[in-house]
């Protein structure tokens, strides 16, 4: 979910990332004291500090701590919102600070291994052992660096492909199928989205819901044949000039290039639910909107797309929760923890009004019982969903480098959907990176 908000730290904010990294020695202080706490059998009387991207009102969180003070009744939650573009500087000053001003915070998945290394999480690895066992696998690795649990997950993500059916009847166009056997490729939704447009009053044949987002398109790279654009033991080699990266995003660019897709960053999601856009790419809180919103037209759901000969790869990964080293009730803060990630599968997705889907199958039995998955179009979401996270989702790379490694190769996406050469794009990413990440070593 994560993942439509995902924004950029400050070059100074890079550097000083950098430098702290480096007064490390590339590991980071975890807390000193990590194996002389437990997670309690009786909960201590306790307040613990929460920074968090959501607001308890906007974003219903409010539900979601009322349920877990209800069962922990002793400890209580002081809840900050933090914007998401400020939230790496604000974790940087506070728990910088070394005071124990946080306890809990939402930390973002791919930079787990970069607050880790920087001494800002807590080595969670004996304590949270048992609490593990029903996370999905990639989370958990999402939620790892170096070998050791460094955060909890609380949610997890994926993609659909979304279509407008009375477009495709009205085009006579044959929807693509929900069964993950019969996925579409990409080569074939291409020619059927341009002729779509062409025999219907489609805007748009084709979208990416996050067109020029690594975590969308890491899929497009590695089910050519790529890597994830990260290699060495250090996860500090990049990895950006592949061939199949290459030949990935000839075909990318072809959308933009043939006016399948959009070039301009427009409102993607709301084309769509106006009934302007044949096909879409996007996270599971679509579906949320398409059935409770003022939609015009049918619609359905199919399985996510791959290249042709290729083995299916689908994007996963959102937000887990990190406990700072420096907590004063980390034992408080631990309960928390395992509430809203492990207990009955973890609370949190199951209490938040918004559609985030649970980082176990525990609670996604809870989550697909909500109404937006009674109808057909719902159940065979739910069966797409559950398939590609148990079989085809893959996390982003682990790298103390993602902010630099996110920002470049985003950037050069974004060149290759504006009319550039991929290799250009890739080689002029592959020689930044190198640089960048020279301030790590």
């Amino acid at each position: 979910m994560e993942l439509s908000r995902r924004h950029l730290l400050s070059s100074a904010v890079l550097a000083a990332v950098a430098a702290s990294i480096s007064a490390c020695g590339g590991k980071g202080e975890s807390g000193s004291a990590s194996s002389s706490w437990v997670i309690p059998d009786k909960d201590p009387e306790a307040t613990i500090q929460v920074v968090s991207i959501l607001s308890l009102e906007r974003d219903g969180v409010q539900k979601v701590i009322d349920a877990f003070q209800n069962d922990h009744p002793t400890i209580t939650v002081e809840w900050e919102t933090i914007p998401f573009a400020d939230l790496n500087s604000v974790i940087d000053a506070r728990v910088g600070q070394k005071n124990g001003l946080v306890d809990v915070y939402w930390a973002d998945q791919p930079r787990i291994a970069s607050l880790a290394a920087r001494g800002y999480l807590e080595d969670l690895t004996a304590q949270f052992e048992a609490s593990s066992a029903g996370w999905d696998l990639p989370s958990k690795e999402a939620s790892s660096y170096d070998g050791k649990l460094w955060a909890a997950p609380i949610a997890t993500s994926s993609q659909l492909l979304f279509y407008n059916k009375d477009l495709l009847d009205r085009a006579g166009v044959v929807p693509p199928s929900a069964d993950p056997a019969q996925r579409i490729t990409w080569e074939q939704l291409a020619r059927d989205a341009a002729e779509v447009q062409a025999r219907s009053d489609a805007k748009w044949g084709f979208m990416f819901g996050q067109f020029d987002r690594y975590y969308q398109l890491q899929p497009l790279l590695m089910e050519m044949g790529g890597g994830t654009g990260v290699s060495g033991n250090d996860g500090l080699t990049p990895e950006l000039t592949d061939e199949a990266w290459v030949k990935a995003l000839e075909w990318y660019g072809g959308i933009f290039a043939d006016g399948i897709a959009p070039r301009g960053e427009e409102e993607l999601q709301d084309e769509f639910i106006a009934g302007n856009v044949a096909y879409i790419e996007q996270g599971t809180w679509l579906i949320d909107q398409l059935v409770n919103g003022e939609v015009s037209f049918n619609w359905g759901v199919a399985a996510n797309p791959t290249f042709e000969g290729k083995e299916a790869v689908t994007p996963t990964g959102s937000w887990s929760l990190g406990m700072s080293p420096f907590s004063d009730q980390k034992e408080a803060a631990a309960v928390f923890m395992d509430w809203m990630a492990s207990y009955q599968g973890g609370q949190y997705s199951v209490w938040l009004n918004a559609p985030e889907v649970p980082a176990t199958a525990e609670a996604r039995e809870k989550y697909f019982g909500r109404e937006i998955f009674d109808s057909e179009v719902g159940v065979q979401a739910r069966e797409i969903i559950d398939y590609e996270l148990a079989n085809t989702a893959v996390a982003r790379p682990s790298t103390i480098g993602y902010v630099e490694f996110e920002e470049i190769v985003n950037r050069a996406f974004a060149d290759v959907r504006n009319g550039s050469d991929p290799a250009t794009a890739l080689n002029s990413a592959q020689e930044q990176l190198e640089s960048a990440w020279k301030a790590y070593r």
